[in-house]
C-alpha cells in the first residue's frame, strides 16, 4: 500500500532499498572495477555516491570479490595526528578483510614505528592484504574531501594510491588491487603540492540525476496515490531534474499530502513546500549545503555568483574547465550538458534567482559600508566615495557582474572625484611652474636688456646685414612655395625614382628638424613638395609621408587655432557634416558653436550636469547632447532646445545619429544601449540593448545595421539594431572608453584605459595595435578611412597609418585630451582637453606653409647660413612673390 511505502530523503540507501534507481553509473563503476581499473566518482553532494558505493560493493562481493570500504570523514580531521590518522585507515583495512585482531595489529604497526606511517600502510597492503587475500580486491575510499579540511598535508595518502597503481608493472601481484574514489572534489584537488606528480590515474565515472526511465522505481510509491503515476513522475523530474535527494523529497511529499485535482497541483505543492520559505522546509538540510558551497569563501563567492549571473541571464555559457567553474558544478547549483554550463533544476533556479544573485552581491561588496553612506547622504557626502586602490579594487570587484544603478553611480562618481582631485593637484603644480618660468623669464629679460646696452654701433650694422641675408631666404622658401602650388618645375622622371627622391627628401628633412635646423628642414620639405607636385602615380603612403615631413617642418613656426571660453574641461568636439560648425561639449554643462574659423557662434544651456558627447545629424540641422544628468537633448542649429529624452537610469557617455539621420543612439552608465526613432523633431524609444555593464562610447558602421559598444567591461560588443548580440571583441585587458568605424566599413578601432588602441575586421579578428603609455580616452578615423587620431591621458594628439604605424604626436594641450575628431573636408582636426579649451589643427598644407613662410624671418634673426643652390632656385622666381601679399 501506499501509506507504507517509504522515500528515503537523504543518507545512504539500504541494499534492497525498493526507492534505489539504478543509473548507468551503477553498471559502468562495477563493470570498470570487476576488469581492475582504478576509478573515482567525484561530484556534488547528495547525489546518490554512498548508495552508489553500497550498491557497487555488493555485488562485487557477491561475484566473488574482496571489498573493503573506508568513509574518510570517520578518521577525525583536528585532535589527531598523522601517526593516529595512518593508523585508522590501516586498521579499517585488516578488520574490512578480516586479517588479524586489534592486538595483533597494534603490534605489527608499532614495530615498525621507526618507518613513517605511510610507509606502514604501504607495507600492510602489500606484506598483509596482497599476501593473504587470494582474487581480486577493491578498496572503496569515501568522502574523499574530509581530507581537505585535515590539519596535515595528506598528499602523501594519494600519492601511495597512485603508486599502488604504478607498481603494476613491476609487481603483478598490484593487478589484483584496485581503488575507488568518492566525494565531492576534483582529481586536481587530491595533491595539492604542485611541484608533485599529480593524481592523474583512474576512469571518471559520470553521475547524473535520474532519467524517466531510471527513475521507474520512485513511481510504484505513486501508483496508490495519484491516477497517472506516469505523468506525474515526468513532472516531478521536470522540477528537480533527476536531482536524487529533491526527487525522493519531492515524492515523499506527495505521499504525505492530500491530493486534490485542481489544476496545477504539483506546481503548487512543489512552492509551497519547497521553494517558497525554502530555509524553513529544508530539511534534511540540502538547499542550505548549496547556498553555503557557493559562499563560503567570500573571495571566490563574488566570482562564483558573477558566472551563475551570467548562466542564469543567457540560459547557459560554454564550459571552458576553470576553476571557478568547476566550483560552481561541485556545488551541485549547475551542471554541464553538451560542453554549456546551465542551472541544474527548476527548483534551484526559482530559489536562487536574480533577485537572491544581486541581494547576495549586495552583501559581499567590498564597499557595502561606503555606499550605504553615501546613499544616506543624497549622493552628498564625497567623503564617503572611494580613492586609490580601494576604487581600483571595487572596479575589479564589479568586473563581469550585472549590479545595480546605484552601484555604478556609485563607482562612477567615485572615479570622477579622484580624477577631479588629480587634476586640482596638476593644476597646483602647473601654477607652481609657471611662476618659476615668469621669475626665470624676467631675469632672463634683465640679462638681455643689460647685453643690448652694451652693443656697438659695428654690431648693430651686422645685424642689419644678417637681416636683410634672412629676408632674402625667407623671399627663396617662399618662392618655393610658389613653384609647388602652380607647379612652375614639372619634373620628367619615373614614378619609381620620384618616390625614392622624395622618401629621401623627407628622411633628410626630418633628420634636420631633429638637429633643431628648423630653416633647412623647411627648404627640404619644399622641394620634396615640389617634387610630389610634379609626380604622376605616386602611391599615398610616399605623399602621405612627405605631407608630414612638410608639417613636421613648418610645425615650429605656425600656430594652431586655439578656441577658448569653456570654464571646465572640454568633453567632445564634433564638426557638421556640411563642415561650417564645430560643437564642443564641457563639465560646464554648456555646448558651445563655433565657425570653423575660430569665431564663436552661441551657447546652448540646458543640461544640469557634465555634457559627455554631442553629434549632429546627417544634414547638420539638428544636433544630440549626452549628459551626466541621465537625459539627451536635441536642439536646433540655431540653439532652440527641441525635445529632453529620458529613459535612462544613470549618465549618458555617448550620443550618434545613424548614416541616414533617423535614428538615435545613445549609451549610459546603466548599461544599456537606447534606439530612438526620429519623428520629426522629436524622438522616440524603440529599442533597448542590455550591454550588463557601462557603455562608454558607441559607433555606427556606415551602413547602419550594427552598432559597435565601448564597455566598461573590458570588451567591445556588435549588436544588431534588433538586439541581437553578434560578437564580442575580448581582447582589452581594462575598461573600453572609445569606439569608432572606418568610414569605408572595413575596419573598427577600439581604445582602452590600458593604454591600447587595437585595429579589428568586420569579423572581430584583431588587425594590429597602437599603444601608448597612458589611457586613451577617444579615437577618430579620417574620412579616408586612411589615419586614425587618438588622443590620451598626456595630453598627446597621434596620428597613425590604419596598418599601426605612427605617423606623428601633436601636443599643445596641457592637460589630457578626451576627444579629437576629424572635418569631413579632412582640412581640419579638432581636439578637446582638460585644459578647457579646443584645439583646431590645420591639415591644409598649403595655407600652414604660406603661414610658416611669413613667419620664418622673425623667427630666425640669427641664423647666417644659407644654401646656394637654394639662392639660385629662390632667385630664379623672385617676380612671382608679390602674388602672394
Amino acid at each position: 500500500m501506499a501509506e507504507l511505502y517509504q522515500y528515503q530523503v537523504g543518507g545512504s540507501l539500504p541494499e534492497n532499498a525498493p526507492t534505489y534507481a539504478v543509473r548507468q553509473a551503477d553498471f559502468e563503476l562495477f563493470d570498470r572495477l570487476k576488469d581492475g581499473e582504478f576509478c573515482y566518482v567525484l561530484n556534488s553532494r547528495q547525489m546518490g555516491k554512498s548508495s552508489l558505493l553500497v550498491r557497487t560493493m555488493q555485488r562485487l562481493i557477491a561475484d566473488g570479490i574482496s571489498c573493503a570500504s573506508i568513509d574518510i570523514s570517520d578518521m577525525g580531521s583536528k585532535q589527531i595526528s598523522l601517526e593516529q590518522w595512518y593508523g585508522g585507515v590501516a586498521y579499517k583495512l585488516v578488520s574490512s578483510f578480516n586479517l588479524c585482531n586489534a592486538v595483533e595489529f597494534m603490534s605489527w604497526w608499532r614495530d615498525r614505528e621507526l618507518i613513517s606511517p605511510v610507509q606502514r600502510l604501504s607495507d600492510l597492503i602489500e606484506h598483509l592484504i596482497l599476501k593473504q587475500i587470494a582474487g581480486k580486491i577493491v578498496i572503496f575510499i569515501d568522502e574523499i574531501d574530509s581530507v581537505l579540511s585535515f590539519q596535515y598535508c595528506l598528499d602523501d595518502f594519494f600519492a601511495l594510491i597512485r603508486s599502488c597503481y604504478n607498481k603494476r608493472s613491476q609487481n603483478l601481484e598490484y593487478h589484483r588491487l584496485t581503488f575507488a574514489l568518492l566525494g565531492v572534489g576534483t582529481p586536481s584537488d587530491l595533491i595539492a603540492d604542485r611541484t608533485r606528480t599529480p593524481f592523474n590515474i583512474g576512469k571518471a565515472i559520470s553521475l547524473n540525476g535520474f532519467s524517466l526511465a531510471e527513475a521507474q522505481p520512485l513511481a510504484k510509491g505513486l501508483a496508490e496515490k495519484v491516477e497517472n503515476s506516469q505523468q506525474v513522475l515526468a513532472d516531478i523530474l521536470h522540477w528537480t531534474g533527476g536531482q536524487p535527494f529533491l526527487t525522493q523529497k519531492l515524492c515523499q511529499i506527495i505521499l504525505n499530502t492530500t491530493i486534490t485535482n485542481q489544476e496545477s497541483w504539483l506546481d503548487n505543492l512543489v512552492r509551497s513546500h519547497i521553494i517558497e520559505n525554502w530555509e524553513f522546509h529544508d530539511e534534511p538540510v540540502h538547499i542550505k549545503t548549496v547556498r553555503d558551497r557557493l559562499l563560503r569563501n567570500q573571495q571566490k563567492a563574488s566570482k562564483l555568483l558573477g558566472i551563475y549571473q551570467k548562466i542564469i541571464q543567457d540560459s547557459k555559457i560554454p564550459t571552458d574547465d576553470s576553476p571557478e567553474q568547476t566550483e560552481l558544478q561541485l556545488s551541485g547549483l549547475v551542471v554541464k550538458n553538451q560542453g554549456y554550463l546551465q542551472v541544474n533544476n527548476l527548483i534551484y533556479a526559482s530559489i536562487f534567482n536574480q533577485n537572491w544573485v544581486e541581494k547576495s552581491l549586495f552583501d559581499l561588496r567590498p564597499y557595502a559600508e561606503a555606499l550605504a553612506a553615501w546613499l544616506a547622504s543624497k549622493c552628498q557626502d564625497e567623503s564617503r566615495l572611494l580613492r586609490g586602490q580601494a576604487l581600483q579594487d571595487a572596479r575589479e570587484w564589479a568586473n563581469n557582474k550585472n549590479l545595480s544603478s546605484q552601484d555604478y553611480q556609485f563607482l562612477t562618481a567615485s572615479q570622477e572625484y579622484e580624477l577631479a582631485e588629480l587634476r586640482k593637484k596638476q593644476q597646483q603644480n602647473q601654477i607652481e611652474i609657471t611662476r618659476l618660468y615668469r621669475e626665470k623669464e624676467l631675469l632672463e629679460k634683465l640679462t638681455e636688456e643689460q647685453k643690448q646696452r652694451k652693443l656697438t654701433e659695428k654690431q648693430l650694422r651686422r645685424e642689419r646685414i644678417l637681416r636683410n641675408e634672412i629676408i632674402m631666404r625667407v623671399s627663396a622658401a617662399l618662392i618655393s612655395i610658389i613653384a609647388f602650388l602652380i607647379g612652375v618645375f614639372w619634373v620628367k622622371s619615373s614614378i619609381e625614382n620620384n618616390k625614392e627622391k622624395m622618401i629621401s627628401m623627407s628622411l633628410f628633412s626630418e633628420s634636420l628638424f631633429e638637429e633643431n635646423k628648423p630653416l633647412d628642414s623647411l627648404i627640404e620639405s619644399l622641394k620634396a613638395g615640389i617634387e610630389l607636385k610634379s609626380a604622376l602615380g605616386i602611391d599615398s603612403a610616399t605623399q602621405m609621408r612627405v605631407l608630414m615631413a612638410l608639417h613636421q617642418a613648418v610645425y615650429s613656426f605656425q600656430q594652431q587655432e586655439k578656441l577658448s571660453g569653456h570654464t571646465s574641461k572640454v568633453t567632445f568636439v564634433s564638426f557638421s557634416p556640411d563642415n561650417q560648425i564645430i560643437a564642443s561639449a564641457s563639465a560646464d554643462k554648456t555646448i558651445k558653436l563655433w565657425q570653423r574659423n575660430g569665431k564663436f557662434i552661441s551657447n546652448l544651456v540646458g543640461h544640469s550636469a557634465t555634457i559627455y558627447s554631442v553629434n549632429f545629424n546627417s544634414n547638420s540641422k539638428i544636433l544630440a547632447s549626452a549628459s551626466a544628468d541621465k537625459t539627451i537633448k536635441l536642439w536646433r542649429r540655431d540653439g532652440k532646445l527641441i525635445n529632453t529624452l529620458t529613459g535612462h537610469n544613470a549618465a549618458v557617455y555617448s550620443v550618434i545619429f545613424n548614416p541616414d539621420g533617423k535614428l538615435i543612439a545613445s549609451g549610459s552608465g546603466d548599461g544599456t544601449i537606447k534606439l530612438w526613432q526620429m519623428d520629426g523633431m522629436d524622438g522616440k524609444l524603440v529599442t533597448t540593448l542590455n550591454n550588463h555593464s557601462p557603455v562608454y562610447s558607441i559607433s555606427f558602421s556606415p551602413d547602419g545595421k550594427k552598432i559597435a559598444a565601448a564597455s566598461g567591461d573590458r570588451t567591445v560588443k556588435i549588436w544588431q539594431l534588433d538586439g541581437k548580440l553578434l560578437y564580442t571583441l575580448k581582447d582589452h585587458h581594462s575598461a573600453v572608453l572609445s569606439v569608432s568605424y572606418s568610414g569605408d566599413g572595413t575596419m573598427l578601432a577600439s581604445a582602452s584605459t590600458d593604454g591600447i588602441v587595437k585595429l579589428w575586421d568586420t569579423q572581430g579578428k584583431r588587425l594590429s595595435i597602437l599603444k601608448h603609455k597612458n589611457r586613451v580616452n577617444h579615437i577618430s578615423f579620417s574620412p579616408d578611412s586612411q589615419i586614425i587620431a587618438s588622443g590620451d591621458a598626456d595630453g598627446m594628439v597621434r596620428l597613425w597609418y590604419r596598418d599601426g604605424t605612427l605617423i606623428k604626436s601633436l601636443k599643445a594641450h596641457q592637460d589630457e585630451v578626451l576627444s579629437v575628431n576629424f572635418s569631413l573636408d579632412s582640412m581640419l582636426l579638432a581636439s578637446g582637453s582638460a585644459d578647457k579649451n579646443v584645439m583646431l589643427w590645420n591639415l591644409h598644407l598649403e595655407d600652414l606653409l604660406i603661414k610658416a613662410c611669413k613667419n620664418l624671418g622673425d623667427r630666425l634673426l640669427n641664423t647666417n647660413q644659407i644654401n646656394q643652390s637654394d639662392r639660385y632656385l629662390c632667385n630664379g622666381m623672385s617676380s612671382q612673390i608679390s602674388n602672394l601679399e
